[in-house]
């Protein structure tokens, strides 16, 4: 007898079982995606929100930097060199968070901010520069890889001329 030509029979209730089992077994399958795919999506957003954790302490020593360079001759002189050495602990904070791939969002100048990337808090009346381009960066936003962890806080340029309408003749 020929193993191509053998025909197996397998009796109904073993048929069944078997039957049972794989259906069993896929639908675990499907299950332990989902674990996954939920667990991944977990993972992320606790990563993202320490990340913006570190980010309020970022912007924390950049305006207590930015207070103290206001304040530097009232400063004992022992003092003076504090806006340095917590611009030292900013940048290292910073390089960390750039190792997981943390980056500032760049707003290229005289263009229109992108709105995926920037909340416009303001607008300030500005003949000599472009209509919506940036004018001044409130608070920095950040990049996690493509993705928007936090986006950039500006004020932009708003034209003060009036707008000429081109009708086409």
């Amino acid at each position: 007898m020929s193993n191509q030509n053998m025909n197996l029979v397998i009796k109904t209730e073993l048929r069944d079982r078997l039957f049972q089992s794989m259906s069993s077994l896929l639908k675990e399958k499907a299950e332990l995606k989902q674990n996954i795919r939920n667990n991944s999506n977990d993972t992320e957003a606790e990563k993202d929100a320490l990340f913006l954790e570190l980010l309020e302490v970022i912007d924390t020593l950049d305006n207590l930097t930015t207070s103290l360079e206001n304040s530097l001759e009232a400063l004992p002189e022992s003092h003076q060199r504090l806006p340095r050495a917590i611009g030292s602990i900013q940048r290292k904070l910073l390089m960390t968070l750039q190792k997981q791939d943390v980056y500032p969002i760049v707003i290229p100048e005289k263009e229109a901010v992108d709105v995926n990337l920037c909340r416009i808090l303001e607008s300030e009346n500005r003949d000599d520069l472009p209509e919506r381009s940036l004018v001044k960066i409130l608070k920095t936003g950040y990049m996690n890889g493509d993705k928007v962890l936090r986006s950039a806080e500006v004020i932009v340029a708003k034209s003060t001329s009036p707008q000429h309408i081109v009708t086409g003749k």
